[in-house]
């Protein structure tokens, strides 16, 4: 997989989490980035059983790990916070 542009993995994480949980009928683009998905103020709010598949979901499309739950939860905020994990794996795996 050649390496994405932070605003394409934003855009891959939305359909990837629309796909995952089902929700179809939510445009990707109403998806706020930067408002915490558990928090009931995006379009979209999940609980902690979406995560968990939101998790697996991401590590199987972007070929990453997130081995350890405390990070995993941090990392599965927001958007923002899932695509900044992600171009991070990519640039390390890059270099490597």
């Amino acid at each position: 997989m050649s390496a994405l542009t932070l605003p394409e993995i934003k855009l891959e994480i939305k359909r990837l989490i629309l796909d995952t949980l089902n929700m179809g009928t939510i445009n990707p683009d109403s998806i706020r980035d930067d408002i915490p998905l558990l928090s009931g103020d995006n379009v979209i709010t999940i609980d902690s059983i979406d995560v968990i598949e939101v998790v697996i979901a991401i590590q199987k499309r972007f070929n990453v790990r997130m081995d350890d739950q405390n990070l995993a939860r941090h990392i599965v905020n927001t958007v923002d916070t899932m695509a900044e994990f992600v171009y991070a794996q990519q640039q390390k795996n890059d270099i490597h």
